[in-house]
């Protein structure tokens, strides 16, 4: 109690764990969003190459990057981090780091009964298994468990993540696009396969039209490619 008399008290900000899942549905449902995500945290990390593989039952990312340590690891599964605006630059090929929000993890368990994040940082190897089904028996506590494993265990340094039992196809034209649309393909010393197939950027060719528009927030120019109607990815993975 203050001199106005006035007691003072602190209440606790809490939110629910379903709550999060169901944030990341509704963010990500609608499309690849959070293997955009994974693949722009690879990039963050100075990986080089980052290769996916999809099958019926699970999505593997494996990339080459620097890996996590322990500290690493936790900022990996702090939502809304703010580390990236602290060292918003990677330290081996100095990139602009692009990872945003860090609920994609948590989005995709929308798709997925499992998600699994195996690292390796220098002697430190670690992995950690986030299972829907157990993550919500524990009610209100947001622990996930944390292995260590033997510092021989992989050979280089990097991470991977898997997405096991999938409630859902995912169409690889789908995923591909995404992949061009959200990810920095262009930049020189990195690149993403996807099923063994190297993902190019891909160069718009067709009509274009200069534009000039007048906004409120002052004037808008570009210009618009009329593309032809039959440029798409599907006919290139139909052809494999």
């Amino acid at each position: 109690m203050d001199q106005l008399g006035i007691t003072r008290e602190f209440i606790t900000v809490t939110v629910d764990k379903s709550h999060i899942i169901t944030i990341g549905e509704r963010l990500y449902a609608e499309s690849i969003e959070f293997i955009r995500e994974i693949v722009n945290n690879a990039y963050d990390a100075d990986a080089t190459l980052v290769e996916i593989t999809v099958s019926e039952d699970e999505i593997e990312i494996r990339d080459n990057g620097a890996g996590m340590g322990r500290v690493g690891l936790r900022q990996y599964f702090n939502i809304g981090s703010q580390q990236k605006l602290y060292s918003p630059k990677s330290p081996i090929y100095f990139r602009d780091r692009i990872g945003q929000f860090g609920i994609g993890k948590f989005a995709s368990l929308s798709a997925c009964e499992r998600f699994e994040v195996l690292t390796k940082q220098g002697e430190f190897v670690g992995r950690v298994v986030f299972d829907k089904v157990e993550w919500e028996k524990t009610g209100t506590e947001w622990s996930l468990p944390l292995e260590i494993l033997p510092a021989n265990y992989g050979k280089q340094d990097g991470t991977t993540v898997m997405l096991t039992c999938l409630n859902r196809r995912y169409d690889l034209n789908d995923i591909e696009a995404r992949i061009i649309e959200g990810t920095p393909l262009k930049v020189p010393n990195f690149g993403v396969r996807l099923n063994n197939h190297t993902v190019t950027p891909r160069s718009l060719t067709g009509h274009k039209v200069p534009f000039l528009e007048g906004t409120e927030f002052g004037p808008v120019h570009g210009e618009i490619i009329i593309l032809p109607q039959t440029l798409g990815l599907q006919t290139k993975w139909a052809s494999r």
